[in-house]
Formats: structure tokens, C-alpha cells, sequence
């Protein structure tokens, strides 16, 4: 039965029945909670607390300087529960060495050539900057069996220095829009919070910091998708509590080796 399942699932993907709209109650709990995140981390830009989160941890901290790559829940339970969604907190960090901040702003502000340095982004581009203030395009796609997982994206991004050496980046993704038969003749987007709702919004924060002769990086990502649908927990499950944790981690390898 469920070979069966599956074969008639990856013929028709995007069958209706699996499709969802994200409500305003879901939106509503997913801003509180990143209002909420953000005050921590204006607490850590402000001086108010450690710059980086894995100061607290001089082990963590040794890893790092070593090259070890550290990602972990931001805050627990991970995902946590909101009503019809469910929200994904992730922070990551990465040394990376023989660089200065400067250089590292300057990849994650090229949204133009994003799409050569992060394997998810097939497509990217620049749409407006203002300083450093900009917006860009992403077409991300993110591989999972079984599961249709291609995203038309606009990011909005903020960035600033807060001290010599020290620079922080607000990052949202609010139009996110699912992409029907994606690189076919029928491709066409979902409207704005319709579709499997695997993926509804993606913040990322960005604070980084120049040590010794190189820059430790971290990323925290709180993003949003639908709850698990009675049914097809065997199938969204995995996307779900796995995506957002190894883009994280994709992300942090990728911008450190673009930088070697």
C-alpha cells in the first residue's frame, strides 16, 4: 500500500488535497515569536550581552577556532508549535579564517552571484540597494524525496556596523512563494501563502565578528511552515525537521568556502 502511495504521490505532487493557506493566526504567532528572538539579539548587538552566542562556551569556542562547523537549536522545543504551523530556530557558527568582516559582507550582500556560491540557490539577483540596505531574488531548491520543494524568494535585507570589526545583518523573507511544476512549460507560482506550505517565511540574522586573523560568523534562521497534515508525516516530516537545520549548515560551509 504505501509503494503504491508513493508512486501515485510522485506522479501528481501537487495534488489539492495536500495543499494548505497559511492563516492569520500563523502569521500573526510567527511575528510575535521573532519580535521576541530579536530583542535577545539587539541585547548582543548592543553590548548588553556576549556579541555571539557561543561565547558563553569556550569549548564551543575551540571547536570553532579549529574548524569544526557548530549548529544547534536556538531555543527548545525545536520546531515549536504555533496554530496550523509550525516555527524552525536554528543558530549556526563558522571561523573562518584569513579574511576580515569586510569581505564576508560583501558575499552575502552579492546576491548576484549567490546562485554560484550557495548550491541551493539555482537563480539570484539583485533587485534594489540603498547603501546597505538591499533586496534580492532567490529561486531556491531544495531536494528532498518525494516532496516538491522549489521557492520564488524576496529577501529583504539590513545590515550594519555596530562597532570596528563587528557588523550585523536583519534578513526577511516574507514573499515566499511555492513554484508549481518548477523548469517545466506549466511552471507557475502559487499565490502568496497558498500551497504545501512546507515553507512561509525565513528570517536570518547574521552577527559577525573579526578575530585573530579572520572572522567568526554566526547565523540564527527562524523560519515557518504548516504543521505535519495527519497522513503524510512519513513524507513531510523529514523535509520539515531536517531542511532547516542542513540549509543552515549549507549556508555557513558554503559562504566560508567562497571566502578560501
Amino acid at each position: 500500500m504505501r509503494l503504491f502511495f508513493l508512486l501515485w504521490l510522485v506522479g501528481c505532487p501537487m495534488c489539492s488535497q495536500f495543499e494548505t493557506r497559511l492563516q492569520p493566526a500563523t502569521a500573526s504567532a510567527f511575528e510575535s515569536y521573532v519580535k521576541s528572538a530579536e530583542r535577545g539579539l539587539d541585547a548582543r548587538w548592543s553590548g548588553d550581552a556576549p556579541f555571539l552566542s557561543l561565547d558563553v562556551s569556550p569549548d564551543d569556542m575551540r571547536r570553532l577556532m579549529k574548524g569544526d562547523l557548530l549548529v544547534r537549536p536556538a531555543d527548545t522545543p525545536n520546531p515549536h508549535d504555533i496554530p496550523d504551523g509550525l516555527i524552525h530556530d536554528w543558530v549556526g557558527a563558522v571561523y573562518i579564517p584569513n579574511t576580515t568582516v569586510d569581505q564576508v559582507v560583501a558575499v552575502l550582500q552579492d546576491f548576484d552571484h549567490h546562485s554560484k556560491i550557495y548550491p541551493e540557490v539555482i537563480r539570484s539577483r539583485l533587485v534594489n540597494r540603498q547603501g546597505n540596505d538591499l533586496s534580492g531574488y532567490w529561486r531556491l531548491e531544495r531536494k528532498q524525496p518525494f516532496v516538491p520543494a522549489v521557492f520564488d524568494v524576496q529577501q529583504e535585507a539590513h545590515y550594519k556596523e555596530v562597532a570596528p570589526g563587528k557588523w550585523i545583518c536583519r534578513a526577511y523573507a516574507n514573499d515566499i512563494r511555492e513554484v508549481q511544476d518548477a523548469g517545466s512549460s506549466k511552471e507557475k507560482d502559487f499565490p502568496l501563502g497558498e500551497g504545501l506550505g512546507l515553507l512561509w517565511r525565513l528570517n536570518a540574522f547574521w552577527s559577525l565578528q573579526a578575530s585573530g586573523s579572520g572572522v567568526l560568523a554566526e547565523c540564527r534562521t527562524i523560519s515557518m511552515s504548516r504543521g505535519i497534515p495527519s497522513g503524510m508525516g512519513w513524507i513531510i516530516r523529514p523535509f520539515i525537521q531536517n531542511v532547516p537545520r542542513e540549509s543552515l549548515s549549507s549556508t555557513l560551509q558554503n559562504t566560508r568556502r567562497s571566502l578560501r
